[in-house]
């Protein structure tokens, strides 16, 4: 983040707002002068049909607060609610008014806005406006992304990328909602690598971690296109196949179990091969959650287990 005295100078696009011809020119000489691109609305209206259908977000909206039709003021509750609505990139706005009364400036705020400037405007405090502004605007956009980064890692598992347990349950239940509502078919597998803990007390935690970045690699390749798999912990992972009864899933989870099987992994020491097991079962809408659902495809898993592993159970 940066806290000096920089002057920000790269080029910024620059929505004027305002009913005045003489207005807008002499503000768009000025802010072309000093590099900006410049696009111009007559009224409020006119800029909030022009911001519903511009997919990139302006850098900075001057706005004046005296429009007949719709002033500045409503003008910026609309545009911070188009904002909202569609979730679009928090863009600065300053207020543009001959007016300098303190309640005026309150209401600006109030409405949406960020800064007040007297009319007529002069260069110097443009300039410093826009300076003020466009660094709040990169201070912002980096928590932005310190925000989205701590979002991907609070759903993703840090070893094998994918999503954690948490986030993979929140999946499972939009699917089950989406089932129950369509009337249509969904099963799950749960997966367990067989002997894992043998492959981590014989090679070492390095040698396992390369057995499940490579498990999770190939799963996550030859999915279908509207399956989802999750790390669930350990060696557990689970894949949620929406469309699908046990008889439709039995066929692609025979193929991941034997992808996983012929797969060659090299460790720093040798290659290693492993198996897994796999419990298949489906969701039956009248009794089940994610949670009964779960411990069914469990129940498959330890059935698989019991019955010499590599291979997939159904109940």
């Amino acid at each position: 983040m940066r806290t000096d005295n920089t002057t920000y100078t790269q080029s910024l696009s620059i929505l004027i707002i305002d009913d005045s011809t003489s207005e807008r020119m002499l503000l768009r000489t000025l802010l072309r002068k000093l590099g900006h691109s410049i696009t111009e609305a007559a009224t409020g209206l006119h800029a909030l049909i022009f911001l519903s259908n511009q997919p990139k977000a302006f850098d900075l909206i001057f706005l004046d607060v005296r429009m007949p039709g719709m002033d500045g003021y409503e003008t910026a509750r609309r545009i911070r609610a188009i904002e909202k609505g569609r979730s679009k990139e928090w863009c600065p706005i300053i207020f543009l008014s001959g007016q300098t009364r303190p309640e005026d400036i309150a209401n600006g705020i109030a409405a949406g806005g960020d800064d007040y400037l007297t009319k007529p405007v002069n260069a110097i405090v443009v300039n410093s406006k826009i300076t003020a502004m466009q660094r709040i605007a990169n201070m912002r956009q980096q928590l932005l992304a310190s925000n989205q980064q701590l979002e991907v890692l609070a759903h993703t598992d840090e070893l094998t990328k994918l999503p954690n347990r948490r986030h993979f349950l929140t999946i499972l239940d939009s699917e089950l909602a989406r089932a129950k509502r369509h009337n249509t078919s969904l099963s799950i597998a749960y997966m367990d690598l067989d002997h894992f803990k043998q492959v981590n007390d014989t090679y070492g935690h390095e040698a396992g971690d390369a057995v499940l970045l490579s498990v999770a690699k190939v799963l996550s390749v030859n999915l279908r296109t509207e399956d989802s798999i999750g790390r669930i912990g350990g060696e557990e992972f689970c894949i949620c196949l929406p469309g699908a009864d046990v008889s439709h899933s039995l066929e692609p989870c025979e193929r991941y179990r034997s992808l996983i099987q012929n797969l060659q992994i090299h460790t720093s020491s040798q290659i290693l091969t492993v198996t897994a097991s796999f419990g298949l079962t489906s969701f039956l809408p009248d009794t089940d959650d994610s949670i009964r659902l779960l411990a069914r495809a469990d129940e498959a898993l330890y059935q698989a287990k019991q019955y010499g592993r590599n291979r997939v159970e159904v109940t």
